[in-house]
């Protein structure tokens, strides 16, 4: 059933256009039929019962238990790359639960950012998170920032923070023995497609970074990613 995430205020249910668009035109929805919504401030899901779409009226029927949602909070820190590899990595790591997602600019990225340049591109990415959310039915859409420079991560650090480098060698490292019941937040940084620099790498590890080996291959920066994000998210749903 599809789902879309709305504003709920006093039992009036408000969705943009573009949502109205897809239930009555695209997905071609009719009276009396049922779509699930999320509210965008609660985070709550329910069913709602379609009363007319023209203009579009729903009224909510019974909530639902949803557990789509990691156990803890997950940040990815992600270099810029070409646009279709950046755009894929925001819809899997929506899909695979991720809580944020941090834009860095990295020294060996061969994309250059400016903060106007990432705010042109930040409805596209925030609608393919929107719609990627919405797709693995779940009760929130990640926030997506963008940081100039590998030193501004300290304002979005997490409880735990794992470094992806190609230069530790060897089998997955096993997360679960550094996740504690007490971390409340993790967080996971991959590198730009020519790899971190040694002075990138010395940084993380002066703040405390644990470094992770993502198996015995050199992984491009999307695969590595979707590689990191499905180990933290397996870990957390054991």
């Amino acid at each position: 059933m599809q789902r879309y995430f709305v504003d709920i205020n006093s039992n009036n249910i408000t969705f943009n256009e573009d949502d109205i668009f897809h239930i009555t035109k695209v997905m071609r929805l009719k009276s009396g039929d049922n779509i699930q919504i999320v509210d965008k401030s609660t985070h709550l899901s329910y069913l709602a019962y379609i009363c007319s779409v023209s203009p579009l009226k729903v009224e909510i029927q019974e909530p639902i238990k949803d557990n789509s949602e990691l156990n803890k909070d997950v940040t990815l820190f992600f270099a810029l790359a070409k646009a279709d590899k950046m755009e894929l990595v925001i819809q899997k790591a929506t899909e695979l639960g991720i809580k944020n997602i941090v834009l860095f600019q990295g020294e060996r990225s061969v994309v250059k950012f400016s903060k106007d340049d990432f705010n042109r591109k930040l409805n596209r990415f925030n609608a393919i998170a929107k719609e990627a959310s919405e797709q693995c039915h779940r009760t929130y859409i990640p926030n997506i920032y963008y940081i100039t420079h590998i030193s501004l991560i300290k304002d979005y650090l997490a409880d735990k923070n794992f470094f992806a480098y190609e230069l530790e060698a060897g089998q997955t490292t096993d997360l679960s023995s550094y996740i504690k019941e007490s971390d409340k937040s993790l967080s996971v940084i991959i590198g730009p497609e020519g790899g971190f620099s040694n002075k990138e790498a010395g940084y993380l590890k002066d703040n405390k970074f644990i470094p992770i080996s993502l198996g015995n291959r050199i992984l491009r920066c999307e695969t590595a990613t979707i590689y990191a994000c499905s180990v933290l998210a397996y870990n957390l749903e054991k």
